[in-house]
């Protein structure tokens, strides 16, 4: 009974509270608001960029599909259901099952691939970049986000980050121009997501204190917490930033 009630409070009522079933519109009460505001941002002024034939790797829920289908003839959603069977059972969303490091498209066949959050998670991302770059069409759109300053997430599938400077020499390298290039926060951002996921790791450690006694003030702590971000991003230090995002076209 008590295993039932749990579940509960961690799949339904902490959603409901952080915003996260509203997901990308999630609220400030929510852990990682700063990062999903940031990604959030970004990936809406990108979407001008979007047409033709859009693959989304990695898609997850496909919290984006609502805003990517206005400017996209078909949406296709990728993802491997080896990690996230859960997802595969549950959603309602149609999903090809597939590894990014063979994807079931004919080459130069797609005209936009979004790849955000995803990279750091394959164990060989020179592959699957060069993957990506096979299955675009010339002139095809690529919008990539990934980690810098972050914590070991979704392990143990959490292989790799990435700095600014490899960034772009691995656009280079696999011919994609740069079209934008925006730092998803900055000092504000690193420190508090790493510490309200710090505090989350620590409180879960006793699960149902923390569904219970510990949630009201976990929920008040994260929220002073990303105020307190907000404010320290005023200060534009992009040594800091905790992930990058692009637009690239191929050459």
């Amino acid at each position: 009974m008590i295993k039932k009630v749990m579940d509960y409070i961690s799949h339904k009522l902490i959603p409901i509270l952080t915003g996260e079933n509203k997901a990308p519109y999630i609220y400030i009460s929510n852990m990682g608001y700063l990062n999903h505001k940031h990604l959030h941002n970004s990936f809406i002024k990108s979407l001008p960029y979007l047409n033709g034939i859009c693959t989304d790797i990695g898609s997850g829920n496909a919290i984006y599909k609502k805003l990517i289908l206005p400017h996209v003839d078909k949406y296709i959603a990728v993802d491997k259901s080896e990690i996230h069977q859960h997802m595969f059972q549950t959603s309602k969303e149609k999903f090809i099952d597939a590894d990014i490091k063979s994807l079931p498209f004919d080459s130069n066949s797609i005209d936009s691939v979004i790849l955000t959050q995803v990279l750091e998670h394959i164990d060989e991302p020179y592959k699957a970049l060069c993957e990506v770059q096979r299955v675009l069409k010339k002139g095809g759109i690529l919008i990539l986000s990934v980690p810098f300053i972050y914590q070991a997430h979704a392990t143990p599938y959490d292989f790799f980050r990435f700095s600014e400077y490899g960034l772009k020499e691995l656009c280079k390298k696999y011919d994609f121009e740069i079209l934008e290039f925006h730092y998803q926060g900055y000092f504000g951002t690193a420190i508090v997501s790493m510490l309200n996921g710090f505090i989350w790791n620590l409180a879960s450690k006793y699960k149902i204190l923390r569904n219970t006694i510990f949630l009201p003030i976990l929920l008040i702590m994260f929220t002073i917490n990303n105020i307190i971000g907000l404010c320290l991003d005023l200060i534009k230090l992009k040594e800091f930033t905790p992930n990058f995002f692009l637009v690239a076209k191929k050459l």
